[in-house]
């Protein structure tokens, strides 16, 4: 064998032995957490919901808020819930005024992350924004004032 091919040989040896070593580490940490579920269900808590929690801390507020707002519709589509979705938060208005806080909490849940919504809802127009942390806010919405213009004219010479 030429000294070359010893060396990709070796290159190739050390390769191998590294992925086998990782491998060999990621099956002694899957028994850990293994051994971790099995305390948490041993203590009385459910697994199941912590590896929802853990999976869903791995995203943005926003991002988990959107996907539960259309999941809740789905639900409410297929009769598995009994929650009402927007539109029919919407249609409450007519008949609850109070209803008006349904409607703003529910479209609170819509607003992307550093985003904002500004709606008139059943009142006042109101801004329903997301700051950079993901935390929702309303308020009432004031428009800006226009821009002054510039006046032209023989009056100003």
């Amino acid at each position: 064998m030429t000294t070359l091919v010893k060396a990709a040989a070796a290159e190739l040896k050390d390769i191998i032995e590294r992925v086998e070593r990782i491998a060999a580490e990621r099956k002694e940490m899957g028994d850990e957490i293994t051994a971790i579920f099995a305390e948490a269900k041993a203590s009385g808590f459910d697994v199941k919901t912590i590896r929802t929690i853990i999976k869903r801390r791995k995203y943005d507020p926003a991002e988990i808020a959107e996907a539960e707002s259309i999941f809740d519709t789905y639900l409410v589509a297929l009769g598995m819930a009994t929650a009402a979705p927007l539109y029919e938060q919407v249609r409450g208005m007519s008949v609850d005024p109070l209803a008006r806080y349904d409607v703003i909490d529910a479209l609170q849940l819509l607003i992307p992350s550093n985003g904002e919504i500004i709606a008139r809802v059943g009142g006042a127009p109101m801004r329903l924004w997301r700051d950079e942390t993901g935390q929702a806010h309303a308020e009432t919405y004031v428009a800006p004032a226009a821009p002054a213009t510039e006046k032209k004219g023989r009056a100003l010479k």
